[in-house]
């Protein structure tokens, strides 16, 4: 009897112990392997999905890949502020690479899933490794049913909802009477609208102006800075002056009621002045693209401009001088104009000069004469005179004073041979 009551009490003591242990360890039905939940084999593939928000996921909840359930969730656990859910699929099923995990609910009153499916437009691309993690950047959750309509419910009592209706009504009070004035501004906001966006090339260019205007500012922003502490220094002054600047202003318009009344007084004399100047002006203006050169070589006279960029080189010239001053030459050029001048004078050549052996004059042209000198022995054959004939001038020469005349060659001038005299009318014979 007493053995039995020992047994019994131990019995009773190692329930309590196992049902305390279990107690403590056990998480209901679904923290163990359910028969027939797919994906929990030996060689299944497991994954590891990190959630901000579980909702009402429990343990062998399926995992769908396309709405094809392929595995179920297995143990659930907190880590760092998130959920670690532990997901098994059979091992045949292909789990995209690019995958990310949603949970929803398979319908609207049932159980909560786990969706490994691509990007929405994305296809699926690659496979998935066993063992992998989908991070929280990857893993999102649907609201619930629960949440959308408690959403819903506070969107149409305490929200705005209810509030439609008065605000149609006050939009419809605003409206009444003023259609023409509505209509009207909308056209015309349809225009400003079109102008606008026609304009908006020069609207990006004038943000663009503005941006480096504003990053010239931020360059200069030193100088702006000490501008800024030294205006109102200036600004002190200009008011300590104020009172001067105010006689200044009012005296000169004294001066510019003087000057008016003066013009006005005046008025036809200075008209008449100008007018007299025209004849002036008008000969200034056709003189006008000669007087800059006039001018110009005014100042570097006796040079040349072109002379003074050609030949002066620093601190020395290059000169190269010819000076004539022979007769012709100056009847050609500084006495032409007078009475000494002569316009086309035959030059004198120098020695030197190319022409110089060609300056002669052609004997055919002159005819055969005495000698000057009856002393002279006679001579052979026809006799050519000392000094050849002039040829015609191009222009008539100035009148010589006195009995001598100027020759502008190499040789002596011939005396010229006596004229006979004139027959006396009504003379004998």
């Amino acid at each position: 009897m007493t053995r039995r009551r020992a047994a019994r009490r131990l019995l009773t003591i190692g329930c309590c112990v196992v049902v305390t242990v279990s107690g403590c360890t056990f998480q209901g039905l679904n923290s163990l392997a359910l028969p027939g939940v797919v994906g929990r084999g030996p060689d299944a593939h497991t994954y590891h999905v990190e959630l901000a928000n579980v909702a009402t996921l429990e343990p062998n909840s399926p995992v769908m890949v396309g709405d094809v359930v392929i595995g179920s969730v297995g143990k659930m656990t907190f880590r760092d502020w998130h959920a670690d859910v532990e997901v098994s699929v059979r091992p045949d099923a292909v789990v995209p690479a690019n995958a990310i995990a949603t949970v929803g609910q398979t319908s609207l009153l049932g159980s909560m899933h786990i969706a490994l499916d691509p990007p929405v437009g994305q296809p699926p691309t690659g496979r998935l490794a066993p063992g992998s993690t989908i991070g929280l950047s990857q893993s999102s959750t649907y609201p619930s049913t629960e949440q959308t309509l408690s959403s819903l419910s506070a969107v149409v009592n305490g929200g705005g909802l209810g509030q439609i209706g008065d605000i149609i009504h006050t939009f419809n009070t605003a409206l009444s009477g003023r259609q023409n004035d509505v209509r009207e501004l909308l056209t015309r906001l349809d225009e400003f609208v079109g102008t606008f966006d026609g304009q908006r090339d020069q609207v990006v260019a004038s943000i663009q102006a503005l941006d480096r205007l504003s990053g010239t500012f931020a360059a200069q922003r030193d100088v702006l800075s000490r501008a800024l502490h030294t205006i109102p220094p200036a600004l002190d002054v200009l008011e300590r002056e104020r009172p001067h600047i105010t006689t200044a202003l009012e005296k000169l318009g004294t001066l510019s009621n003087t000057s008016t009344q003066l013009v006005n007084d005046t008025q036809a004399d200075l008209v008449k002045n100008l007018e007299n100047l025209e004849p002036t002006f008008r000969a200034l203006a056709d003189v006008g693209p000669d007087l800059d050169r006039t001018l110009a070589y005014t100042t570097v006279f006796p040079y040349g401009q072109d002379f003074i960029d050609r030949g002066v080189r620093g601190d020395y010239v290059n000169v190269f001088l010819q000076l004539d001053l022979t007769y012709p030459r100056l009847k050609r050029a500084l006495l032409l104009g007078t009475r000494w001048g002569e316009k086309g004078a035959k030059l004198i050549p120098a020695p030197g000069d190319p022409w110089y052996l060609n300056y002669t004059f052609t004997p055919l042209t002159v005819g055969v004469a005495p000698p000057p000198d009856a002393a002279l022995p006679p001579a052979a054959g026809p006799v050519l005179p000392v000094a050849p004939q002039p040829s015609p001038p191009v222009s008539p020469p100035a009148p010589a004073t006195g009995n001598a005349s100027i020759f502008a060659g190499p040789y002596a001038v011939a005396p010229a041979p006596p004229a006979d005299p004139a027959p006396v009318p009504g003379g004998g014979g």
